[in-house]
Parts: structure tokens; sequence; C-alpha cells
């Protein structure tokens, strides 16, 4: 079977794939059937309760109670009998040995027992004491509610003391310490139940009841009982129709998705059709996003706020061009609006991606993540505030959980970033940071050319600024053409002084070689490359350069030296490089403007006309000779890189200023 064969199976069936996947990924409850804001007029005909069902509180509601039960809730204290008995003890002992008369000890006794009954408090928990809500004494097994004043602090129980007994030769007041101990785990058992036992509801629809007219205004209250209904819908009621028809509808919602994806993909990077990986990826992540969201609302909707939705897009704008990333990102988010009956999280999400791919641009490496998530954070905020005042009209809504939420997604999409390398591996591809590092000349393959090529290496230099320059200019893949034209000629590094830019004045060592010889060392460059660009690790997208960039073509300058010396002229495979053909527009740039670079070192006057005349010259060679014709290029790119490829190499080698000399003075 063919490769285009296969894909012609592969490619339909990887959408089939993923769209069973979606498919039972789904909820399978209908939806509400309603939609509605705060502040719009209802746009449905008079809605009439069909059932009797409780008035929910609001969040914010339920908040103030549980603040307000936690606020003005009475803490517990155990009555510890066992210190007053000790302390009672270290008192007649002290009494027995200072000869204090037995009747002067049994008053002091009854005073000190007296205190204690009360409750003696440390200074500090009796100062927090809020005098409305008191405190309650535990003894044994019964809990009793006193009033503040009802007990002692211990500087009051010292002062009481003193007052009653007068001036004395020793110390009494030593014997009295706090006997109220606080029991936090009881505390907080009855504090738990007493939020546990919040009613969630203030009252209740009867049926028949009128919620809403035609066109009345959602007002704050109308629209808490429109979603008390939706909430008892979704719960006790559910999809009260047919099952198959849901899986229907819900099958038609997705192979819509799909063909739109498709459209998407076929008008932005049609070749992505072609590359079965790319595509699972891009369907992968589509998956992902969907059934990832629906499955997470089942469990608790409000972890939606949590989830890292930007990752996706960054995911995407590792490999892809952003103007395919971009709309992908606002397609996988648009099942966010079905799951969740509401746009708030789609258009929240949709605002923090576009930042996200901006600020990553400039800050996606090192410690810099952390500032590009700062600014996420703060785009989820700004567009969540921005909808809160749009509905509500103040910021009362604003809680601290909205910071908390949106800094953990902010937190979770840094965290969540690294998986770009995983993603790079499993699907081999290439992302923009290995460009990048790749494309840096400082690593340790282009300091080696460098060093035993260095006319090869200001070769691809130039090469790269050409092709990066062409790439632009018809949309191509800048910076992988860039990369590729630094490597595309890597191997020259075993035998530099076979190619004439690292040749010395005055010395060409083809001199000493058959035409023949020579175009075999010249061509093997190329099989070099690939033996070094396995050596060194180089990305398959990259090595394929090596493989392209001479295509199918001749060494024409040493097949006309074997013929002119009496070679059979059919003999042409001895002199034709054993390459691969360009595929896409980033190896057709590269092959352009590396002949046109070689070819311009020929050149005796580099007037416009003369480069002019070059550059057309050998764009339309290599389209005679066939060796573009399996790539994905249109005649119209190829007029626009012959132009910017006639204006740079102008700019790169202009007539320059002859400075006169200075006359000698006589």
């Amino acid at each position: 079977m063919t490769k285009k064969e296969k894909e012609k199976y592969l490619i339909p069936l990887v959408f089939v794939v993923a769209a069973a996947l979606i498919i039972a990924s789904l909820p399978r409850e209908g939806q509400f059937k309603y939609q509605y804001q705060k502040g719009s007029p209802w746009m449905y005909d008079n809605l009439d309760a069909t059932f009797d069902f409780p008035i929910l509180k609001t969040e914010e509601e339920l908040r103030a109670e549980r603040e307000r039960i936690t606020r003005n809730f009475t803490p517990y204290f155990i009555l510890r009998s066992d210190i007053e008995a000790e302390q009672l003890r270290a008192f007649s002992t002290e009494a027995e040995q200072a000869n204090i008369p037995y009747e002067q000890q049994s008053k002091l006794l009854s005073l000190y027992k007296t205190i204690y009954s009360r409750g003696i408090l440390d200074n500090t928990r009796h100062s927090e004491l809020d005098p409305e809500t008191g405190l309650a004494v535990i003894k044994g097994n019964i809990a009793d509610k006193k009033a503040v004043s009802d007990v002692y602090s211990l500087t009051l129980a010292k002062n009481t003391f003193l007052n009653s007994v007068g001036e004395y030769p020793m110390d009494l007041t030593v014997f009295l310490t706090p006997n109220l101990i606080y029991d936090e785990s009881t505390t907080y058992a009855v504090q738990s139940s007493s939020l546990q036992d919040i009613s969630l509801t203030k009252g209740i629809v009867h049926t028949g009841q009128r919620i809403i007219s035609k066109g009345e205004v959602v007002t704050g209250y109308s629209e808490q009982i429109l979603n008390s209904l939706r909430a008892e819908y979704n719960t006790k009621i559910g999809f009260s129709g047919n099952i198959l028809l849901l899986i229907i509808g819900q099958t038609l919602w997705v192979i819509l998705a799909l063909f739109i994806l498709f459209i998407l993909i076929r008008a932005i990077a049609p070749q992505m059709l072609k590359r079965i990986p790319e595509l699972i990826f891009i369907l992968f992540l589509f998956v992902l996003t969907v059934a990832g969201s629906s499955l997470l609302y089942k469990v608790e909707p409000s972890l939606l706020y949590l989830l890292p939705f930007p990752v996706i897009v960054l995911f995407m704008d590792s490999f892809f061009p952003t103007r395919l990333s971009l709309p992908l990102y606002l397609l996988f988010l648009v099942p966010l609006a079905l799951i969740t009956d509401s746009y708030q999280l789609f258009l929240i999400n949709i605002i923090a991606g576009g930042v996200a791919v901006f600020v990553f641009k400039f800050w996606g490496s090192g410690w810099q993540q952390f500032l590009s998530a700062l600014l996420v954070f703060v785009a989820y905020l700004v567009s969540d505030i921005s909808l809160q005042l749009i509905s509500e009209g103040t910021f009362q809504q604003l809680h601290v959980e909205i910071f908390r939420n949106y800094g953990i997604a902010a937190i979770l999409m840094i965290a969540s970033y690294p998986l770009v390398f995983l993603f790079e591996k499993i699907f081999g591809f290439v992302s923009l940071s290995r460009l990048r590092d790749l494309a840096d000349t400082g690593n340790k393959m282009l300091r080696e050319l460098s060093e035993k090529a260095p006319g090869t290496m200001q070769h691809s230099l130039q090469v790269a600024n050409l092709s990066e320059t062409a790439a632009r200019s018809i949309g191509a893949n800048a910076l992988l053409c860039r990369v590729g034209s630094l490597y595309h000629d890597i191997g020259k590094i075993n035998n530099p002084q076979y190619f004439t830019e690292n040749q010395a004045a005055g010395f060409n060592p083809h001199t000493l070689l058959n035409p023949r010889e020579s175009a075999r060392i010249i061509i093997q460059h190329v099989e070099d490359g690939k033996s070094m660009a396995k050596k060194f690790g180089l990305p398959t997208l990259v090595s394929d350069f090596i493989e392209t960039h001479h295509g199918r073509t001749r060494t024409e300058a040493f097949y006309t030296a074997w013929c002119n010396e009496g070679g059979d002229p059919d003999n042409v495979e001895d002199f034709t490089y054993e390459g691969q053909l360009p595929t896409t527009r980033e190896h057709v740039i590269v092959m352009l403007a590396d002949a046109v670079e070689a070819a311009c070192r020929s050149l005796k006057d580099y007037t416009p006309e003369s480069i002019s005349t070059l550059v057309h010259k050998m764009i339309r060679q290599r389209i005679s000779e066939d060796q573009l014709q399996n790539a994905d290029i249109t005649y119209r790119d190829l007029r626009k890189i012959q132009e910017v490829l006639n204006i740079q190499v102008q700019e790169m080698y202009h007539s320059r200023i002859t400075y006169p000399k200075r006359k000698r003075l006589k």
C-alpha cells in the first residue's frame, strides 16, 4: 500500500476515533433550554412553574451565613478539676510549713474553691472573648453556656482573692492558675455541625406560579429563581426525552465541530492533512479539552476554573504557526459553553489564551515564564471583573476564591507547559524553543563547522539570512528556514578543502583529480551531513534540509569538464546528487537561497542587472529540471521569493564608495 493510499484511510479513521471519544465523554443529560442574563429582557414566552421547587440561596448569601456563624460562634472550654485539686494540695502543704492556724486554712481553702468553681481563664483568652457570644464551659458531660462576666481572668481572680484576705505574710495568689482550658476539637466539631446545618434554600415556588413574563428584565431575584429552576431540572428532572435522539444530537454536533476543524486546517495549513502525526496531535488536544472539561464538570463544576486552558494554545503554538493555533483554540473552547450552559468560562479563557500566546513569544523561557503567568493571571482577573460589571454593575461578587482559582490556573499553566517536550518526543515534532536553541551559532555542531570550515559557515549564514527573509515574504516558517540553512552543509566538515569557499588562494585540490572523482567528493557531503545529523541528534525536520537542498541536481561544472575532456555524456548518474526532492515551501526556499548565494560568488560584476539575471536563471533552472515537482508551493510564491532574493543579494553585494587617495605634499 502506497503512502497516499494509507493517508486515504488513516485521515478519516483518526477523525472517527476522535469523534467517538468525544461523544463517549459528553454528559447524557439534556440541557436547560433557556438562556438568560441579569439585566437583559426575557426572550421567551411567559414562564410558569410546572412543579414545586425550592429557591436556592446564592453563594453570597451562604457565604455571609457561614461568616456570621464563624464570627459569632461560642468557644468551648473544659473546667479542669484536677488543676484545682493540685493547687489546693500545694497550698495545704505550704500552710502546714508556715504554721497557719487550721481555722485560717479552712477559710482560705473555701475562698480558693469559690473562685475556682466559677472558673479562671488565661488573661489573653479572656480578653479575646466576645461579650455577645460568651463561652461554653464543659464540666463532665455537660456544657453550660456562661457570660464573660461569670468567669474570672487570672488577674481578676487574684485581685478578688487579695481583696477578700487583705494583707498576708506570704503570697497566696501563686495557688491561683487558669483551670478553664480551650477545647479546640469540641469547638471545631460543633462549629462544623452548625455550618452543615445551614439551609441551602429560602423559600419555595409552587406549581403554576409565574416565574417571569416575556420581555420582563431579569433581576437579581428572578435570576435566583431561574437558577433554582435550572438546578432542580438538572438534578431531579434531568433528561426526559429519547436517549437515542440525545446521542444523535450530540453526534451531529461533534461531526459539525470536527468539520469546522477540518475546514480551518485545510484553509490555513493544508499540508497538515498529509502529516498524520500532526493531525493526531491536534485531535488529541481537542479530545483532551472536551472530554476533560465534561468529566470534571460532572465531578464539580467549579473545578473548571482551575483548569489551565491557555496551555492548550501554547502546546499548539510551540509546533504550529499562531495563525493556525489560535483559531483552533477558539474552536476547542466552544464546548465549554455547551457543557457549562454559560458563556462566561468560554469568554474568559479566550482572553487568557490570547494573552498567553502573545506574552510567551517574549517571556517563554526560564524565570520569565513566571512573569508570563502573572500577566495571564491579570488577564483572567480583568476579563472576569469586566463580565461581572456588565451583568451586576458592582464589585460585590469579587471574592478571594476568584484570585485563588485564577492564580492556581496560571501556575498550573506553567507547570503543564514542559509537557511540550514530551509531545515533541512522542509525535516527532520540533518545538519553537528547540529551533531557537539550534539557531544559536554557539552550539557544539555549528562551532565545529565554524572551526573546520569557516567559509562554509559564512556561506550558511548568508543563506540563512536570505531564506529567512524570503520565508517571511510568503508566510512560511522563517525560523525553520534559518535553522535548515545553518545545517544544510554540515557534511562539508569532513572535506572542507574541496569546497571553493574554504580554499586558500592559489590552490585548488580538484586540479589533482579527474572530474568524476571531484564530483563524487562534492556529492558525498550530503551523505556525510546525514551521518553528522544522526551523530549530533538533529531532528528529522532539520536534517531533511541536508537531503533536499540539492535535490537531484547535477554538479554542473564537473559534468561539463567531464564532457569536454571526452567523457561519455550519458554518464550523468556519477554527477547527480542522490538526495530527496523538496516537499515543503521551506525546503524550496533553502534550495533556491543556497543556489543563488553560491552562484553569486562567481559573478565578476555585481550590477543590479547581472544579479537579477542570475537569480532568475537559478530559479528557472530548478523548475525546468523538475526539482520542485513534489513541493507544496505556487508560482506566485516563487515569484515573490525571486523578488526578495534579488533585492537581498543586491544589498549584500552593492558597490562601495571608492575613497580618494591623499596627495603627498611636495
